[in-house]
């Protein structure tokens, strides 16, 4: 059922309609009935009317020509690419895509997956393994089970005269030649690199041929090896343009493969000075005195 209006509210609205209208009323009563003549001022203008600036299209391509100076025109041409993409064949490559790969799978997996210092030590394992390298043993070489102090003497000059056969009078270290490579412009020091690779493949492969006494298996193998690491970090560093990361692995072994090759080089020395009668000033197997752990240089 609808509510009645309430009657106050009906006649305050009839009494306020009431109200305009009589004041409506009482206006149109007072208004003068004259009007009043207005007057429309004028400003006179002698300056000349202002003109529209023509505009050209010359080429009638929709565009005014003052435009066209700042469009480019000539469609953009992006040639189709026809070789697919490689992976990439250096270390360098390799190991930046895996790890950022495992580093988007770790972001991905949330709590579940590894977190990015675990990615970061599983990266420098794999890393790690990189550097590794063969490892010569008894069955690479030539073992003399039985021997005489003639064999000894015949041994330690050949080891001797293999490092004097090899090596390069006035070459500087490798170090120094990598230095000079990363810090200057002069590319042609790259070949002294090189060089020195052969250097060292020259000590492994010439000593590997020596027949070694069995007493001295352990001390022939040691030197054999410490040969190989160092020709195995050279040869790293020579791609430090190429594969970076691989002449940084490389860099890394270097100091503690350098520092095996003095102490192989000095039980070298330590296993034959025992026989040192054998030997006369005039025997290359003198060298070995030069790696005495007591000679003051």
């Amino acid at each position: 059922m609808q509510e009645q209006p309430n009657a106050k509210i009906i006649g305050a609205t009839i009494i306020g309609f009431a109200l305009v209208g009589g004041a409506f009323t009482l206006s149109s009563l007072t208004t003068p009935k004259h009007t009043t003549s207005i007057q429309t001022a004028t400003v006179s203008d002698s300056s000349a009317l202002r003109v529209p600036i023509p505009v050209s299209d010359s080429d009638t391509d929709g565009i005014e020509d003052w435009r066209d100076e700042f469009i480019i025109t000539d469609p953009v041409m992006i040639s189709q690419s026809t070789s697919t993409y490689e992976l990439p064949d250096t270390l360098t490559g390799q190991m930046s895509i895996a790890f950022m790969e495992d580093i988007i799978r770790s972001r991905g997996y949330g709590p579940v997956g590894r977190t990015e210092t675990e990615v970061i030590e599983n990266t420098i394992a794999k890393l790690g393994k990189e550097a590794e390298y063969k490892i010569y043993d008894t069955v690479d070489v030539i073992v003399m089970p039985d021997w005489d102090p003639e064999d000894i003497r015949n041994y330690a000059n050949t080891v001797a005269a293999t490092l004097y056969r090899n090596s390069i009078p006035n070459m500087e270290g490798e170090l120094e030649i990598l230095h000079a490579l990363l810090y200057s412009e002069n590319s042609d020091r790259e070949k002294e690199l090189h060089d020195l690779v052969g250097v060292y493949r020259g000590y492994r492969d010439d000593t590997l041929k020596i027949p070694v006494p069995a007493f001295l298996l352990k001390e022939h193998l040691d030197l054999i090896n410490s040969y190989h690491a160092i020709h195995e970090d050279i040869l790293g560093m020579t791609f430090y343009e190429a594969d970076p990361a691989v002449a940084l692995l490389r860099l890394k072994r270097y100091q503690d493969d350098a520092t095996g090759l003095a102490y192989s080089l000095q039980n070298m020395y330590l296993s034959l000075e025992s026989y040192a009668h054998l030997f006369t000033e005039d025997d290359p197997a003198v060298l070995f005195v030069l790696f005495s752990p007591d000679i003051q240089i």
